[in-house]
């Protein structure tokens, strides 16, 4: 059975030890909403396309390097 781009996301996420909380979707962009495991720390990172349309692999991996980097800024 096919997984949903959310689910896709939480795994990948969670790889780098970090938890999806929510995600926001507004009509230009979504907010995600996550906690970094060590520091407890909640983030909400802005990423311009859609979870929900998520189409590919690479896409995914965008989305994601996208939230690490914003967490690991601070």
């Amino acid at each position: 059975m096919p997984k949903t781009p959310s689910v896709l996301l939480k795994q990948e996420l969670a790889k780098k030890q970090l938890e999806l909380l929510d995600i926001y979707r507004f009509k230009t962009h979504d907010i995600i909403r996550v906690r970094h495991s060590m520091t407890n720390k909640v983030y909400l990172v802005k990423v311009e396309k859609h979870v929900s349309d998520i189409a590919s692999e690479k896409d995914l991996d965008e989305i994601v390097k996208k939230i690490y980097e914003a967490v690991s800024k601070g």
